[in-house]
C-alpha cells in the first residue's frame, strides 16, 4: 500500500472509535505520526463526543509551537485545519498564514477582524476577494479597538471603489443588486461587451481580450479575473491603475520567484504592489527580489531604506553610486558599505 493509502487507513481507524487507546495516543500527540497527518486527526478528534479524547486533542493542539502550526496550515488543503487556529490572532505568523490562505472562509476572516493588530489589519485588507464575498469584514474591522489610521483610510477606499454595484451597459435594464462579487455569467457578459471596444496591445489567450479591452472591464470583474489568471492576463492586470486589482494579482496566483522579481523591478506598478512584495514573508526572504525592490526607484523611499541593510557588500557599493535611486537610499548604502567593508 502506498504512503497516502496507509495514512488514509490509519485515519479511518483512528476516527472509527474502535480503538479508544489509539484515539487517546493520537489526541495527546504521542503516536509517531508526521505533524501534517497528526494535526488534522487531532482537530477531528477534538470534535467527537468522547470528552476525554476531545480534551486531550484540544490540549495537545494548544501546546504546539505557532511556527510549526503555521507551516502545516500553509501546506494544508483542509478547511478545518486552516480555520481551527483562527482564534489565535495573538501570534503574527500564525494569524498571517490563516488570513492569506486561499481556503479560509470569508466568515472566519470577519470574525478575526475585530481582534487583529495593525500589522495584521493591513494583511487582511489585501484579501479583496474575501471582502467582495463578505463585505462585513470591513464592518468588523471598523469595530477593532486598535484600528490603525491606514486601515481606516483603506476601509473608506474599499467602500467607495471596491464595492460599487456592478455596472452594466446603459442599454441593458439592470435591477438593483446587493454589493457582491460578480457571477460567472456577469463576467462573461462584461467580456462580451468589452470585445466591442477597439483592440490594442497584448491579448490574453483565455478571455480573448486585448489589453485595452481588459481595461474597460468593471473593477469587480477585473478583480475576479485577477485570481487564477493566465500569465498574459497577470502581466496586464499587474499594471492596472486600480491598486486593488494589481495587488489581487499578487495574492490570488501562485507566482514563481522569477516573475515576482520582475514585478519588484517594474517601474509601472503601483506602490501597493511593491509594498505587498516587501511585506510577504515568502518573497521578502528572497535576496534577488529584495535587491530588485531596493534598486527600483518606484519603491517608496522608507521601504527601500529599511531593506538596504540586508544587501551584501558588493551590492551596497554599486547602490551607493546609483543615481537612479533616492539620495536617502544612496547615502544609506554608502554608510553601510563603509561599515561592512572595514
Amino acid at each position: 500500500m502506498n504512503e497516502d493509502g496507509s495514512a488514509q487507513t490509519l485515519a479511518e481507524r483512528v476516527l472509527s472509535g474502535d480503538n479508544r487507546e489509539l484515539q487517546l495516543l493520537v489526541a495527546g500527540g504521542m503516536f509517531p505520526l508526521p505533524l501534517e497527518l497528526m494535526i488534522p486527526l487531532q482537530i477531528r478528534l477534538s470534535c467527537i463526543s468522547d470528552e476525554k479524547v476531545a480534551a486531550a486533542a484540544h490540549e495537545s493542539l494548544a501546546g504546539l509551537e505557532p511556527e510549526i502550526v503555521a507551516a502545516v496550515i500553509a501546506d494544508s488543503d483542509q478547511v478545518e485545519v486552516v480555520t481551527y487556529f483562527a482564534s489565535r490572532t495573538d501570534h503574527l505568523l500564525l494569524a498571517e498564514t490563516i488570513i492569506q490562505h486561499r481556503l479560509v472562509p470569508p466568515g472566519v476572516l470577519s470574525e478575526m477582524a475585530v481582534g487583529l493588530s495593525p500589522d495584521l489589519q493591513e494583511i487582511l485588507l489585501l484579501r479583496q476577494d474575501a471582502i467582495l464575498e463578505e463585505p462585513s469584514i470591513l464592518d468588523r474591522l471598523g469595530e477593532n479597538p486598535e484600528l490603525s489610521p491606514f486601515a481606516e483610510r483603506r476601509i473608506g477606499e474599499y467602500r467607495e471603489h471596491l464595492l460599487p454595484r456592478l455596472r452594466r451597459p446603459e442599454t441593458v435594464e439592470v435591477p438593483e443588486v446587493e454589493e457582491r462579487q460578480p457571477t460567472d455569467e456577469e463576467v462573461d457578459e462584461a467580456i462580451t461587451w468589452a470585445r466591442k471596444e477597439p483592440a490594442d496591445g497584448e491579448s490574453d489567450e483565455v478571455t480573448g481580450l486585448s489589453e485595452a479591452q481588459i481595461r474597460t472591464l468593471p473593477v469587480p470583474v477585473r478583480l475576479k479575473l485577477s485570481r487564477g489568471a493566465s500569465r498574459t492576463l497577470r502581466n496586464i492586470l499587474i499594471k492596472d491603475k486600480n491598486p486593488m486589482v494589481a495587488v489581487s494579482v499578487m495574492m490570488g496566483n501562485a507566482l514563481a520567484d522569477g516573475e515576482v522579481e520582475k514585478i519588484a523591478a517594474s517601474k509601472v506598478v503601483a506602490d501597493e504592489v511593491l509594498e505587498t512584495i516587501a511585506r510577504s514573508r515568502q518573497w521578502g526572504r528572497k535576496y534577488a527580489i529584495m535587491h530588485a525592490l531596493v534598486k527600483n526607484p518606484r519603491t517608496p523611499v522608507g521601504l527601500s531604506a529599511r531593506l538596504v541593510p540586508r544587501l551584501g557588500v558588493k551590492d551596497l557599493r554599486v547602490l551607493s553610486r546609483d543615481r537612479n535611486v533616492s539620495n536617502v537610499v544612496r547615502s544609506t548604502a554608502a554608510r553601510l558599505y563603509k561599515i561592512k567593508s572595514s
